[in-house]
């Protein structure tokens, strides 16, 4: 069984490498999830792992925007193929392409049905892929409505559970407590993000809830985002 390196980063809340899996990250917006998965693909494109990232609330070119203005420029990685995107966003809004320049780097959808999408991730097992990103899930269950959406989650996460490691993130309050709760039982992992108001003004905190796979610590860890690097203290 292949193990996966535990970054740096993490090495707080998952305490041993670990196989492959899903993780659902989880949380109220604004709680650093987005920016949490961004440094993470980062971290991994750097040590040379091939890494998937579906833009869904962003398009590719407004992605590589905010990457590079947090110092964690990606387009070197795109040219070279070791980050491979997927265009969601242009099909969801409807808005043309604007990555002339990257045509042929980037992978897009010709519709939104969740079939086809789960049959593009699925091709994409055949090539050496350690991670898969997906952010959000909210805009999902928005776009798809709650049966397709889970159509595409019940054939898509086993899929990814075979080949690599998934995370897919998750605004709190977009779905109903119920289908959270099914949702949280389908991910081998569980992230959590709060924000909580402190004295100094708003601290956001991360944790590990649950994941069989490896030992955790699940204990609330302070989140530190800044400017161009984030820190779990």
């Amino acid at each position: 069984m292949t193990l996966h390196k535990r970054l740096d980063i993490v090495k707080k809340l998952i305490l041993e490498d670990y196989p492959n899996a899903a993780f659902l990250h989880i949380g109220p917006v604004g709680s650093g999830k987005t920016i949490f998965l961004k440094h993470l693909l980062y971290e991994r494109l750097k040590d040379g792992f091939t890494c998937v990232y579906v833009c869904v609330k962003h398009s590719p070119k407004m992605f590589m925007w905010l990457m590079k203005k947090r110092n964690t420029d990606v387009e070197p990685y795109l040219k070279n193929g070791h980050l491979i995107l997927v265009d969601y966003y242009s099909l969801k809004t409807g808005t043309p392409p604007t990555y002339s320049e990257y045509e042929s780097k980037i992978l897009k959808l010709k519709n939104l049905d969740p079939v086809e999408f789960s049959v593009m991730l699925n091709e994409l097992r055949a090539k050496p892929i350690e991670f898969i990103y997906l952010d959000s899930l909210s805009d999902l269950f928005i776009t798809y409505g709650y049966k397709n959406a889970m159509k595409f989650l019940n054939i898509t996460v086993p899929r990814i559970r075979d080949t690599c490691v998934g995370a897919f993130a998750l605004d709190q309050g977009i779905i109903n407590k119920r289908l959270e709760n099914y949702l949280r039982s389908i991910f081998d992992g569980i992230v959590e993000y709060k924000i909580v108001d402190g004295p100094n003004g708003i601290e956001r905190y991360i944790r590990i809830a649950h994941f069989d796979l490896a030992e955790i610590d699940t204990r609330w860890h302070k989140l530190i985002i800044g400017p161009y690097n984030i820190e779990i203290e």
